[in-house]
């Protein structure tokens, strides 16, 4: 019965100290704040992208789910155009998908303009190195596991649409560690992450997370 306490206890230790030693890390990175956004939820915005999306790993997960570059740009714009409304952050949010550089989208409508760019899909892998316990609750055989995330980044700019002048701009930071191997789904919500991670720092200027 006491070696039986004496593992529960063990174990609770364990995943107590996992949990609460748990850091956090920035999500939004490189910031350059030249002005403040004034009032946004009385402003209207538009936010378009480009096209230019790398692909160093998830290759075949990408080619899967965005066959086109301009697949994955435009699904970008549809989902942070739906959750951007869903906050509130701008009175009004219009999405230009035919144009793809500032001076070519119509801005006489807006009081913004936000532009996604050198998006970037990338991996990390985490070592997790744990000791073993045998069933007297003493030491055995040390083990070694691997987990692999799916990171997006994506470059923000924000303009001024009455002066044309950036005011700001930032990386955003997105990312989903892979699961029973379903790597489509550990893309699309790295992708999710990393709007989340862009409309939290435009509303209340939130940068950290804990670790996913």
């Amino acid at each position: 019965m006491k070696r039986k306490v004496y593992l529960f206890l063990t174990l609770f230790v364990l995943v107590f100290s996992f949990t609460s030693c748990k850091v956090s890390k920035n999500y939004v990175a490189h910031i350059s704040k030249k002005e403040e956004i004034d009032d946004p939820k009385t402003k209207k915005v538009l936010i378009f992208a480009s096209d230019d999306v790398r692909v160093n790993e998830f290759k075949k997960t990408f080619q899967k789910n965005f066959p086109e570059k301009k697949d994955f740009s435009m699904n970008y714009l549809d989902v942070f155009s739906e959750k951007l409304h869903a906050s509130q952050v701008f009175s009004k949010v219009y999405v230009d998908s035919l144009n793809t550089t500032y001076t070519s989208v119509n801005k006489e409508k807006v009081d913004y303009v936000i532009h996604f760019s050198n998006f970037e899909i990338a991996n990390r892998i985490e070592w997790n190195h744990s000791a073993g316990m045998n069933m007297n609750g003493v030491g055995g055989m040390n083990t070694t596991t691997s987990v692999e995330y799916c990171i997006i980044n994506v470059k923000v700019e924000v303009y001024d649409a009455k002066t044309n002048r950036e005011i700001l701009d930032f990386v955003a930071i997105g990312e989903d560690s892979v699961f029973l191997f379903n790597f489509t789904k550990t893309l699309h919500k790295a992708k999710e992450r990393s709007i989340l991670h862009i409309i939290n720092y435009l509303k209340s200027g939130k940068i950290s997370y804990k670790k996913y």
